[in-house]
């Protein structure tokens, strides 16, 4: 099992929810629920939430820095911001396993890969059990919905991750934001 932290980077005000760059007179934070239920599914990982903490790149990249694989949340808006702390993060730690999760990389996984090198893979569709197989070390290629760059630098998609049909398949993520998120 791979060391894991699933993040929520740093720049993105939050607020109501929307997880997007912006300035806003308010702060407010939902909580992650779409990083919570892949952290609760991997055993010994956790969950970070960088605008919600206050945390500064610097700050969130010397936590991610620990870590032998990273999976950071990201939209259409925040992607830029999120590849440049992929960037930073290979930078100080080349050997970490960088991957995203979101809805941007899930509708356009190619062109998200290509965007940066320190990206090494994107969840698409049903992405908890496929950042559990990935925490676990399964091989790439035997992971569905996947996809991932190769060593010579050229892209694969794997077959799509079925529709989960029956929720009671993912555990209760209240313990997760008990232990990881400051409320």
């Amino acid at each position: 099992m791979k060391h894991t932290l699933l993040l929520q980077g740093p720049s993105f005000d939050g607020g109501a929810g929307s997880r997007y760059q912006a300035k806003r007179e308010i702060r407010s934070f939902w909580y992650p629920t779409w990083l919570a239920q892949p952290a609760a599914l991997i055993a010994d990982s956790r969950l970070l939430d960088a605008p919600a903490d206050g945390l500064s790149v610097d700050a969130a990249l010397d936590i991610a820095a620990q870590y032998e694989l990273v999976i950071i949340h990201t939209s259409t808006p925040s992607f830029p911001s999120a590849a440049f702390c992929a960037e930073k993060l290979k930078t100080r730690a080349p050997s970490i396993l960088i991957g995203m999760v979101g809805a941007k990389v899930a509708v356009d996984p190619h062109t998200s890969l290509i965007a940066s090198d320190a990206i090494d893979f994107v969840c698409r569709e049903e992405f908890d059990f496929t950042c559990k197989e990935i925490a676990e070390g399964r091989a790439f290629a035997s992971i569905r919905g996947l996809s991932y760059r190769l060593p010579d630098g050229s892209i694969e998609h794997n077959e799509a991750r079925p529709i989960l049909e029956n929720m009671d398949e993912l555990p209760f993520v209240a313990p997760v934001y008990k232990r990881d998120l400051n409320t």
